[in-house]
This record gives structure tokens, sequence and C-alpha cells, in this order.
């Protein structure tokens, strides 16, 4: 059951991340992070307020939410993730998708936090499915370069590593506030936290102004397709927590990165090389290796 909800949040988040690309040609991505929030706060809310006691969701929860030390330090995890989208959005409007997705996909930060910080136990197999993995990710950037100038190159490298390092850092450690709230509790506070951090962005570089502008029908059909991803994807690999440990979730979800970079190359005409299909083998081989170990 573990594997099946992070192949589900693997897949929301592979469409998710190509289509960041389109929205933010023509939506600011401070914009698109807040109302993508809206629409994911009011899923939340509307599932824990409304139906958190259902059958349904009888272990989606663990204890109501409240003002406490757990919740101060999820909604610090939370903000600290959240910079991983503010730099993976910001690459990917310097860099094609095909260079920042697998550069920011990179699990070093998430295996170092998991295994020195959360205590999991390292195995063998995961050892050659990382490398594996990691080798697939490498071949894909390295082919990546070929087809952008210097200037692109720097920048999808630079945002991507910093999206890695606070994206990877922080889900290796939402083991603790899922075991605290449960990933429905858990879902409502970070996406709560996510959409009044877009406000913050927004305020910040004076667009608040605009945020009318960009409620129309035109718009309001790209907040609604990332705000369902989004809600989709995040419950499903908050759900995942409770099967798997943190390295062998996050060694399975490079596998989005496979989908992720054939959206850019069918919709965004950015070319894959033979290397780049030998990079996209290698990463499937490592899924396997993983999944058959889990």
């Amino acid at each position: 059951m573990g594997i099946l909800f992070v192949l589900i949040g693997a897949f929301c988040f592979a469409i998710s991340n190509a289509y960041w690309k389109k929205v933010t040609q023509t939506i600011p991505y401070q914009i698109g992070m807040f109302y993508r929030g809206v629409f994911a706060t009011i899923i939340f809310g509307i599932l824990y307020f409304g139906f958190r006691h259902a059958p349904v969701f009888k272990y989606w929860t663990v204890r109501d939410i409240v003002f406490d030390k757990e919740f101060l330090l999820s909604v610090a995890l939370s903000i600290f993730n959240i910079f991983g989208l503010v730099f993976f959005l910001q690459g990917i409007q310097k860099a094609p998708v095909s260079v920042v997705v697998p550069v920011s996909s990179l699990k070093l930060f998430t295996i170092s936090t998991a295994v020195f910080i959360v205590g999991e136990v390292w195995k063998t197999p995961y050892l050659y499915a990382f490398l594996l993995s990691t080798s697939g990710l490498l071949l894909l950037y390295l082919q990546g370069k070929e087809f952008i100038n210097a200037s692109q190159l720097k920048s999808g490298i630079i945002y991507g590593v910093a999206s890695s390092f606070f994206w990877g850092s922080s889900y290796a450690l939402y083991k603790f506030p899922i075991s605290w709230w449960g990933p429905l509790g858990f879902s409502l506070i970070i996406e709560t936290t996510a959409m009044l951090f877009g406000l913050v962005l927004v305020l910040r570089d004076n667009l608040f102004k605009d945020l009318i502008k960009y409620v129309s029908i035109k718009y309001i059909g790209e907040y609604l397709i990332l705000g369902a991803l989004l809600v989709v994807g995040g419950l499903a690999i908050n759900m995942s927590y409770g099967y798997l440990s943190v390295v062998v979730i996050n060694i399975l979800i490079i596998s989005s990165q496979i989908l992720s970079v054939l959206i850019g190359l069918v919709f965004f005409k950015e070319r894959l090389s033979l290397k780049q299909w030998i990079g996209i083998l290698l990463i499937i081989v490592s899924f396997f290796v993983v999944a058959t170990t889990a």
C-alpha cells in the first residue's frame, strides 16, 4: 500500500513540476503559489474540520490541531520546505525543466538527514538504488546542458541545488509532524502555511494590486489543476510515511522525474538524447530495486 501511495504522489508531483513551467509563463509565481495554496487549504480544511472523525479518515488524523510546541515546529518545518518551491519556481523561469528538475531531485540531503538525524537504517540495496537513480538524474542533467547557454546552466544548477536542499532536508523530517497530527492534519498545516507564505511574497514584491487581475476564468483553471495535484499528491505522500521509511519513499519518488522530463519534452519541446533515455532507464531500475526490498 505504501508503494501505491508513493506512486500516486510521484505522478501528481511530476505533472505539477512540469505544469508550473506553463503557469509561470503568464502568472507571477508568487500569485500562483498563493492561489494554489488557497485552493489546497480550502479542500484540506473541509476534509479536516468536516470529516476527520468519519470512519474513512480514521487513520488520517492522530489528534486535533492545537497551538503548542509541536504546532510551532510543524509551521517552522513547513516554511523551510516552502523555500524549496520558491527556488524551484525561480529556476524553471531561468532554465529548462530538463535541467532544474533533475538537479532539484537529487536526494543526498534527504538521505543524509534521514540517516544521521532521523536515525533510519541504511541497507545495501538502498545504496545500489541511490547510485542508479543519481546516475540517471545526472545523465538527464549532463545532456540537458548541451542545449542551453552558460547563464541558463548556472541558474539551473544554483536554483536546483537550493531547491534540493530545502525540499530534501524537510521531507526527511516530515516523519515527526505526521506522527503528531496524522497525514491530514499536517497537510492542512503545511498548505495553510504555504498559502500565507505566498501572500507574504505577493506583498513583498508589490503584487497585491495584481491579485484581482489574475482572478479570471483564464487563470482559475490553472490554479485548480495545481491545487488538485497538490491535494492528491501531498496527501498520498504523507500517507506513505505510515508504511515506508523516509529513505525508501524518497528513492522511489525519484521516478516522478521521468514523467516530469517527458512532459517537458512533449509540451515545451525540450529535446532528449540517448544519454537521457539511458538515465530514465537507470531510474526505472532503481525503482524496482527499492520496491522489491521495501
